[in-house]
């Protein structure tokens, strides 16, 4: 009788003190980089490998004394790292690396001058993070500390993103199962995969969630959606991959540049 009741108020607990990001990020993403440069809010930098603790909002810097440095959000205004160590499952992601869209490109339409970067295997993939003050997701609190967000677009509407890992559930297909192979119908175990969580940075300094990609984006650039949702369409961007979001975030910037008629 007693577990039920433990169970039931660590959920409450989870919801009441950390809102609702504690829920999205079930274990914690440690993820480590060959190279970096950490611009820190005191105008002094950093370089050497990384390690980024994305859950705790701390970044390790191995010096070129071997010595390694500490540094929390509060302390960073941002870092570039690249060489990345982790293993992804999605072999585009290792050579896509948002050069352009932080650029202000978008989709065949570039405001910057040079080509679109081919898209090949990039050895050199560069990620820049910046800080924000942050809710953490909390609808009903004004308390709000530093937190990294990972930019992939080019402003003065940033298109930002926090990665966690969950746990997914693989599920048996019937189709199989139906033929004798063995497989039980349901659930049958789980694997850890990487979620991206997108926000919009303001020219404020505000951090905007895109809980639902499509239906927020539409709602904070509401003066441009009409145009916005036709761009998408017309071009075939997807408003749930990171970097087709980002085209349209850039392009979303572009008609709000646009001179009134």
């Amino acid at each position: 009788m007693k577990t039920p009741r433990r169970r039931f108020l660590v959920v409450f607990l989870l919801v009441a003190v950390g809102g609702r990001w504690p829920a999205m990020a079930q274990r914690a993403l440690v993820q480590e980089f060959s190279g970096s440069t950490v611009l820190l809010a005191s105008g002094d930098t950093l370089n050497g490998p990384l390690t980024f603790h994305a859950d705790r909002d701390v970044v390790l810097v191995t010096l070129p004394d071997q010595t390694v440095r500490t540094v929390s959000a509060v302390a960073v205004k941002l870092f570039a790292v690249k060489g990345e160590k982790t293993q992804r499952d999605n072999d585009y992601y290792d050579y896509y690396n948002f050069y352009d869209s932080r650029r202000g490109y978008y989709n065949g339409n570039p405001y910057w001058n040079g080509p679109r970067p081919t898209q090949r295997r990039d050895t050199a993939l560069v990620r820049v993070f910046r800080t924000y003050r942050w809710d953490k997701g909390n609808d009903y609190s004004d308390f709000k500390t530093p937190a990294f967000f990972e930019q992939l677009s080019t402003g003065p509407v940033i298109l930002l993103r926090r990665e966690a890992l969950v746990e997914r559930m693989v599920n048996s297909s019937p189709y199989y199962a139906g033929y004798g192979y063995g497989l039980p119908r349901g659930p049958v175990g789980y694997y850890t995969d990487i979620r991206d969580y997108f926000f919009l940075g303001t020219p404020q300094g505000n951090v905007v969630e895109l809980r639902n990609p499509k239906k927020d984006l539409l709602a904070y650039f509401s003066k441009e959606a009409r145009q916005l949702e036709q761009y998408a369409k017309t071009n075939k961007l997807s408003f749930t991959d990171a970097h087709e979001l980002a085209y349209l975030v850039n392009y979303a910037n572009s008609l709000r540049k646009q001179p009134e008629q």
